[in-house]
């Protein structure tokens, strides 16, 4: 068990942790999350953002003799240390999932109201079975889709986009790869193969958690509900 060699070392100190958070503080939150982590992450390639004793987070990608990492039960306590911040899944090439991701240049009413009509429009949509909304833990919201069937996940791409675009959305919005200053974007960058996207309850760089956000608590949402 990879328990935590300094667990007294702040790993992170910003606004939302003014103290820090220790690596024992991320140990026993990841700890705490184990099996709600394994039943996200089963059968996808991940990478994870660690920060080093350098303190400047990177990313890794492969595992001890894998190209990718995979997380299961028999290695989840070996993977996960005081220093794996976050944990991304990434996309296969064949999915039953899509995702919008919602960016703007602040966390306020606008973004908010761009997540709202989102998640009532794709709701509408044929080929989607439900969908829900996702706080990613940094400045941003997860329109997180789950889809009637599996499609390739280039063709999700391309549907969303044509579903985006032809509705009343995008007179309000952008459905681009680059948001825009002053108008939130729609972005279907994650719907392509190894396509990164926050795992939902890790943390993020910032260590705030991803955490589904029901749509009529979306208006007062703040990202401080996020804390560990």
């Amino acid at each position: 068990m990879s328990y935590p060699k300094h667990p007294d070392t702040v790993i992170l100190k910003n606004e939302f942790y003014p103290k820090g958070l220790k690596e024992i503080d991320i140990w026993n939150y990841y700890q705490s999350i184990k099996s709600k982590i394994l039943r996200e992450v089963t059968g996808r390639d991940l990478f994870f953002l660690i920060v080093p004793d350098t303190g400047k987070i990177i990313v890794k990608r492969a595992g001890k003799t894998t190209r990718f990492i995979r997380l299961t039960a028999s290695n989840y306590d070996d993977m996960i240390t005081g220093r794996t911040v976050s944990i991304h899944s990434t996309m296969r090439r064949s999915e039953d999932i899509a995702i919008i991701d919602i960016d703007y240049d602040a966390f306020d009413r606008t973004l908010k109201k761009a997540v709202v009509d989102c998640f009532d429009f794709v709701t509408t949509i044929p080929i989607v079975e439900n969908a829900s909304v996702r706080f990613t833990g940094k400045t941003s919201f997860h329109i997180f889709c789950n889809l009637k069937k599996k499609f390739n996940v280039d063709t999700i791409r391309l549907l969303f986009k044509k579903f985006l675009t032809q509705s009343e959305l995008s007179d309000k919005y952008t459905v681009e790869y680059k948001r825009r200053p002053g108008i939130p974007n729609l972005d279907l960058a994650p719907n392509k193969f190894r396509g990164g996207f926050i795992t939902l309850y890790a943390l993020s760089e910032v260590g705030l958690k991803c955490v589904e956000v029901p749509r009529s608590v979306v208006s007062s949402f703040t990202r401080e509900k996020a804390r560990i």
